[in-house]
């Protein structure tokens, strides 16, 4: 076991015991310090990794029960979550993509249509990220699907040689990075869109929809997908200008794949009716989880969808699950006994942000919530760690919490860029040996700043313009 990991184990419960012995704080009901208590610990091992993720997130209910903080209903109200439902509905829908291979073929064909040059090859995957954020709720599903294409395509590019090139490191960077720039943009695109939209929902009774968050997100997560694409480009320019007998191997692909099959039209027909529910449900009663979690049944119904149980049950990470629900659990009980919003004032007091303008708030919060992403790994747990506080400033600011919380978890799900660690997607990549931990600091630092710079034009501009502000 490393040192890191040592060292949660011995300061997460000194942490817990000395904010459990301190005084009655002021401003801070009793069971608001004991949920702080169960916070700061969970903080620490998080951040240390000294435990697998979802167990820490898992131990934060019996925790807050024996801390008598809540009881076990309210403890468990995280687990019916309409995020852990959707959360669910997207490993299956990913499942199916995946089974029925439908995501090669839009692959291939995008490819085919693009061209085969080295940087055409590149806005070809930027493309089918795009198109995939939209029919796969999962960035790590849709990392899956497409990294043994990109290996193959870089083993083609490679030829004999056996050593690392800059179009491999290209690619794949352009697959894990622009995989999530995107996903800021769409709803279900990936798991901390829904927490935050749960956590808004417990805060304050606003339900976002997937419209909403669409017509608010997706054209500044569009903008910044093409931006970090143009970016790679320069940084990482490829040793050759065109794939090694490209067009016959695109070609050959294709030709492999044959005509649509029955279960590839199926799959997209119930994902094209997936979308489109989506997109308009709101109008006729009908949110995101449910839509989501009737597309997931249909793919199971016999003669009619293309899953079984085990097809589902391969895909369905209870690691998510757990993490998202256990934090959900811990954020409802920070905001139920004030500790969210006691930490706010505090954090308040250290940034300064007394005398600032609304926007100016914003935008300095977006900042940290974007360069944080240096000390964690994995976006769930970073938002269980920040949401609470998100929105206690929010209260504390007298701001609307949909200003605070909706921007910030953009940031939070879309760019963590800065470290090969901070996602599984890139995690995914690194560990091919293609890409080194280096180039992620050197483009996410560049990045990052230009997403601060173009969120903040959407703080002053865009959004006022389509009434999120």
């Amino acid at each position: 076991m490393s040192v890191k990991k040592k060292s949660g184990f011995i300061i997460a419960p000194i942490v817990f015991v000395i904010v459990m012995l301190l005084p009655e704080i002021n401003g801070l009901p009793a069971e608001g310090k004991r949920c702080l208590a169960v916070f700061a610990a969970a903080f620490v091992l998080y951040l240390a990794e000294s435990m697998p993720a979802a167990i820490v997130s898992l131990a934060i209910v019996p925790l807050l029960v024996v801390c008598k903080v809540t009881d076990i209903k309210s403890a468990l109200s995280g687990f019916s979550s309409t995020s852990t439902y959707l959360i669910v509905g997207s490993f299956i829908l990913a499942a199916a993509m995946e089974k029925s291979k439908l995501g090669d073929r839009v692959t291939y064909f995008i490819m085919q249509k693009v061209g085969t040059s080295a940087k055409r090859i590149t806005f070809g995957i930027v493309l089918v990220n795009i198109i995939l954020a939209l029919l796969v709720p999962s960035s790590t599903a849709r990392t899956a699907m497409m990294l043994p294409i990109c290996l193959n395509i870089i083993s083609q590019f490679r030829g004999e040689k056996k050593e690392k090139t800059k179009f491999g490191a290209n690619l794949l960077l352009t697959l894990c990075c622009t995989n999530s720039t995107i996903s800021a943009g769409i709803l279900t695109a990936t798991i901390t869109n829904p927490m935050a939209v749960d956590y808004l929902y417990e805060a304050t009774g606003k339900r976002v929809t997937y419209g909403e968050w669409f017509v608010w997100g997706f054209l500044p997560a569009l903008l910044l997908t093409l931006i970090a694409w143009a970016l790679i480009q320069l940084l990482l320019r490829p040793e050759m200008k065109e794939l090694p007998n490209g067009k016959e191997y695109i070609s050959q692909k294709v030709a492999e794949q044959g005509a649509p099959s029955r279960d590839e039209k199926k799959v997209g027909i119930i994902f094209l009716m997936t979308i489109v529910v989506w997109a308009f449900g709101e109008k006729i009663g009908i949110d995101s989880t449910t839509t989501c979690l009737l597309s997931a049944v249909v793919l199971c119904l016999p003669k009619i969808g293309i899953l079984d149980w085990k097809d589902c049950a391969d895909h369905i990470s209870l690691s998510v699950v757990f993490i998202c629900s256990g934090g959900i659990s811990l954020g409802a009980a920070m905001s139920s006994t004030g500790a969210s919003e006691w930490m706010a004032e505090k954090m308040f007091d250290i940034l300064h942000l007394e005398g600032l303008s609304v926007a100016a708030i914003i935008i300095l919060l977006l900042i940290v919530v974007q360069f944080m992403h240096v000390f964690f790994v994995g976006t769930a747990t970073m938002a269980n760690v920040f949401f609470p506080i998100l929105i206690g400033i929010a209260n504390v600011s007298n701001i609307n919490a949909t200003w605070v919380l909706i921007p910030a978890a953009m940031m939070l799900g879309g760019y963590p860029i800065l470290m090969f660690f901070n996602t599984t997607p890139s995690i995914l990549c690194f560990d091919t040996g293609e890409l080194g931990a280096d180039e992620f600091p050197k483009f996410g630092l560049i990045l990052s700043v230009i997403a601060c710079a173009v969120y903040a034009l959407c703080i002053k501009f865009y959004w006022p313009l389509v009434g999120m502000m």
